[in-house]
């Protein structure tokens, strides 16, 4: 079982490193929150990504698909000048795009059935069209590390290197407790504002949060993966207070984890705990310095490397709720 979990936490560094390393080109989008007619502001932004969450939804996509999507959306915008009356197509393309690059074939509808169920007014050659233009302006370039694709990736080795995290927690397994945290993130992508944070920042900071009501000891986590990942402090320490703000607006902070007793010894408790805390640190360390020395690998995206933790019934569940796109 030991050498088991070191093989899923040596191979979640390993991806983490690769996601950072292709995340190295990202930049932060600024939204305006006023301008002229033509141009893009927060709001327009924020009302069809809250469209794409509705839409994401009523096709089943996934939510590394929904989170792929926005991505790119925020990226097209971010080199192409667009005007307002076109972002509803561009938005639609961006999770058709995202959805031929993460679902299987039999899930994703045709561009006939994407136009007949958007009801907008783009027609099938003005999504083909507009298709080609993004995926030609990206240099075709559309798989990117996302929010998502990295949450999968540090709560996995929260859960390697630090089993017993959520056993004082009454009836919530790691699957549940991942669906949390993907809520919170697309309530937090669904803000213009949060965008100029990288995705490693924001999950960063979403993570912080959980575990700072579930540990005493969430700092010394926090830290390292903020070492490992090379977050600067300050803008660490920027982006969690506005996330927190945010999320405490949208009554998401706290969490309302209800906590359970466990019949134990208080020595025997808090030497399991330094004992958990203190192997995730040296264990994510030492991981770190030895696939620093080595030469990295070509592997698989995240989404067809992590293992979904949620059914398909359940997707739905950590949408924000539906805006309308007209």
């Amino acid at each position: 079982m030991e050498s088991h979990k070191r093989f899923d936490a040596r191979h979640l560094m390993k991806m983490l490193g690769e996601h950072l390393a292709r995340g190295s080109q990202w930049s932060p989008n600024m939204y305006k929150s006023t301008g002229s007619p033509d141009e893009v502001l927060g709001y327009h932004r924020d009302r069809v990504v809250g469209w794409i969450l509705s839409l994401n939804a009523e096709f089943r996509f996934s939510p590394e698909t929904l989170g792929l999507a926005i991505s790119l959306i925020d990226h097209f915008l971010n080199l192409v000048k667009v005007r307002p009356k076109y972002l509803p197509c561009v938005s639609i393309c961006c999770l058709y795009i995202a959805a031929k690059t993460l679902e299987e074939d039999e899930v994703i509808p045709s561009t006939k059935d994407i136009v007949k169920t958007i009801k907008c007014a783009c027609s099938v050659a003005e999504v083909l069209r507009m298709e080609a233009i993004i995926l030609n302006k990206l240099s075709w370039n559309v798989k990117h590390p996302t929010a998502i694709d990295l949450l999968h990736i540090i709560h996995g080795l929260l859960m390697s290197y630090y089993p017993k995290l959520l056993d004082g927690l009454s009836h919530l397994t790691p699957s549940q407790h991942l669906s949390m945290m993907m809520r919170k993130i697309f309530h937090c992508l669904g803000n213009h504002q949060l965008a100029v944070f990288s995705p490693i920042n924001l999950v960063l900071s979403i993570v912080s949060l959980e575990l700072e009501q579930i540990t005493p000891n969430w700092f010394s986590i926090v830290s390292m993966v903020q070492q490992v990942a090379e977050i600067n402090s300050e803008s660490f320490i920027e982006s969690r207070d506005m996330i927190g703000q945010h999320l405490s607006q949208q009554k998401l902070l706290p969490s309302g984890y209800r906590f359970r007793v466990v019949k134990r010894s208080k020595s025997i408790k808090r030497k399991a705990v330094d004992d958990d805390e203190e192997d995730l640190y040296d264990g994510i360390k030492r991981l770190y310095n030895e696939d620093s020395m080595e030469t990295s690998a070509v592997r698989k995206s995240c989404s067809s490397e992590i293992v979904q933790h949620q059914d398909t019934d359940d997707r739905s569940s950590f949408l924000v709720p539906a805006v309308s796109a007209s």
